[in-house]
């Protein structure tokens, strides 16, 4: 690939540069950016792994993967907070559902938003908020009015605004 060719996206597959399928999916040229985005959600489950990884520019090029992955990565995603994983995966895939902002997720961060671990549910309210589904509005007043955690109700206010129904 020279400067200014475009990304071959089969070698960028059969290399694992995240990185490069994650450039590529951004490329103006659309057959390009759907290529590298099918490359991509192919390997969202090495993705979900990743998300545990403490090397700080590694987690966000993963959860950008994860996000350009598109349904498969969010049905993936869904699936890890039903199986009730570890909560620091489900806290990291919390925070990738909202950034992904797919309104099928609405229904399992509402969920999260009775869990016990006050970090997953503010990360809960967070991406409910930035989803923006009316559907949420209800259960981010309650979180916003009786959750016994002050960062929680902040979280949950914050996002009611934003979702809330308008009359």
């Amino acid at each position: 690939m020279g400067l200014f060719s475009p990304p071959d996206v089969d070698k960028l597959y059969a290399e694992g540069s995240v990185e490069g399928l994650v450039k590529a999916a951004k490329n103006r040229d659309p057959e390009i950016a759907a290529k590298a985005s099918v490359a991509l959600a192919d390997m969202v489950d090495f993705f979900i792994g990743e998300l545990s990884t403490k090397n700080i520019r590694r987690l966000a090029v993963v959860r950008e993967a994860l996000v350009l992955s598109g349904e498969p990565a969010v049905d993936a995603m869904i699936f890890v907070h039903t199986d009730k994983q570890s909560v620091h995966r489900r806290q990291d895939v919390t925070y990738v559902l909202g950034e992904a902002g797919d309104p099928k997720a609405v229904p399992v961060l509402i969920d999260a938003l009775r869990d016990t671990d006050p970090l997953l549910r503010r990360l809960a309210a967070e991406a409910l908020g930035k989803i923006g589904d009316e559907r949420a509005a209800r259960p981010l007043h309650l979180a916003a009015v009786n959750d016994d955690n002050s960062y929680v109700q902040k979280a949950a206010r914050k996002a009611y605004r934003r979702v809330k129904p308008t009359d």
